[in-house]
């Protein structure tokens, strides 16, 4: 049984984040979709047939794409209340939807990605009107209530002078902010700055925005033994019910895929999954271990409310 389930429901984003694979211009060449509510349906019946899921089992509707633009959301809330299923949102709030109450009993967290607290901050990295955002996640407070918004912060090198106006915000509104460094969240990239193979533009690009001083730090704590979440805990799955061999490999990585989810038995998929190729250099590198252990440090952690 997997703990939980990462389902990209949308393969579309409509943000453009420079340090994610879903922003990545290599991506461009690669169909997204937005996944049918019939196929959902199917797909879900095959976890639970497979024995990969169980009712504790958490269905994060979410990987890089931006779940609020699909089209059909609530009929797939609905696929998942029937099955007593918990789900979790992810989103960067810039569009606002209006969702029957029942559907929303099964939500455990509504999670709200923001990349700073100003139109600059935004103009660097989502690209959306900041008012706006503002009024979105009011919007949303209202609709699911204050306690499951979980406010993500990213905190970049030109948002530092942000986050206490930001954590102030929230906090007068009951909502739960959490800050935390930005991360390279594509393999492809993230590995090139571990490797030191990163090109020099795009290493002078990540020199001005992200946090990067703990890296080193951080992956040299790694423990000899480690074993990547992605392997037990984790699954995940894409809008094309490709079973995916983590989180972090974009559509142009040989090893993103490794087969249908309706075509291998639930022992194949845990199998294939910790023998894949890539995993062995991701965790050799220290990617892995890097994306699976955010960074808090005492300066922002003060600001977590």
């Amino acid at each position: 049984m997997f703990k939980q389930v990462h389902f990209e429901i949308s393969g579309v984003c409509n943000a453009k984040c420079p340090w994610c694979s879903n922003g990545g211009v290599h991506l461009k060449s690669h169909p997204s979709r937005f996944i049918p509510p019939v196929e959902f349906r199917a797909a879900i019946n095959r976890l639970f047939d497979e024995s990969l899921i169980n009712n504790k089992t958490v269905i994060r509707l979410f990987n890089y794409g931006e779940p609020i633009l699909h089209p059909q959301l609530p009929e797939l809330l609905k696929i998942l209340v029937q099955n007593d299923l918990g789900y979790i949102i992810s989103t960067n709030a810039s569009k606002y939807i209006p969702l029957d109450k029942d559907l929303l009993n099964n939500l455990q967290h509504f999670m709200i990605s923001m990349p700073g607290f100003s139109q600059k901050s935004y103009d660097r990295v989502h690209g959306f009107q900041f008012n706006e955002i503002l009024n979105n996640i009011d919007r949303w407070t209202e609709l699911v209530g204050s306690e499951k918004i979980l406010i993500k912060f990213h905190v970049y090198q030109f948002n530092l002078d942000e986050i206490e106006a930001a954590s102030t915000y929230f906090k007068k509104r009951n909502v739960k902010f959490f800050p935390y460094f930005a991360l390279i969240a594509d393999y492809k990239m993230a590995h090139a700055y571990l490797t030191h193979t990163m090109p020099r533009d795009v290493l002078e690009k990540a020199s001005r925005d992200l946090m990067l001083f703990y890296v080193d730090e951080l992956i040299s704590s790694a423990p000899e033994n480690f074993q990547c979440p992605e392997w037990h805990s984790k699954l995940t799955i894409d809008e094309y019910c490709n079973i995916l061999t983590c989180c972090t490999l974009s559509k142009g990585n040989a090893d993103y895929s490794i087969g249908s989810l309706f075509s291998l038995s639930g022992n194949e998929i845990i199998q294939k999954k910790i023998n894949q190729n890539t995993c062995k250099e991701c965790i050799r590198a220290g990617v892995a271990f890097w994306v699976h252990n955010l960074y808090l440090s005492d300066f922002i952690r003060r600001y977590e409310c």
